[in-house]
């Protein structure tokens, strides 16, 4: 039977540990980015949810034990962003703290136009629901016709035609 601390694998493991604590530490608890939130222990970074309508688009986010108080939602051009923070009671002694904490930003930019006036930000049982109706004015998608034959610039048959009549002498006879 192999002692515990001396099974190799279980010594490499404690190794990358070690080292991974190392590497956390020099950057002062940030991760990069792309990591799982499990990763980024005690870093608030809310999972989001974008979903859309015929009439709207709805962009949800887990802020679990975040007060109404601490968030913040803005429309700056076509940049929606969601920021809080998410704080612990600071009067307690605390042994462990695994509970993630701390501020957030999460910013996406909008895929089209939405009446910003009609915008709405409700939260409810730790759920933030940002609703942004769409504009109906405005166009959403195009149809580019493709001209066969034409080099970029070059004037249309009409306009050429229209051209060879003005570039004649007066009172000579088209047919010629």
């Amino acid at each position: 039977m192999i002692a515990r601390d001396s099974h190799p694998f279980l010594s490499l493991h404690r190794e990358m540990n070690r080292l991974f604590d190392v590497f956390h530490d020099r950057l002062g608890g940030l991760m990069p980015a792309g990591l799982p939130q499990g990763h980024m222990q005690g870093h608030m970074m809310p999972s989001i949810g974008v979903s859309e309508t015929d009439q709207e688009m709805r962009i949800s986010a887990d802020l679990p034990g975040v007060s109404e108080d601490d968030i913040s939602v803005s429309l700056v051009d076509d940049i929606l962003t969601i920021r809080g923070e998410k704080k612990l009671d600071e009067k307690a002694t605390y042994h462990i703290i695994e509970r993630s904490r701390g501020s957030f930003l999460r910013s996406l930019r909008l895929p089209y136009s939405v009446e910003t006036d009609k915008i709405r930000a409700d939260f409810a049982n730790g759920v933030l629901t940002v609703t942004l109706p769409k504009c109906k004015d405005k166009e959403t998608s195009r149809k580019i016709p493709v001209h066969c034959g034409q080099p970029s610039g070059s004037p249309l048959p009409s306009e050429q035609a229209m051209q060879r009549q003005s570039e004649r002498p007066a009172g000579s006879d088209p047919d010629e």
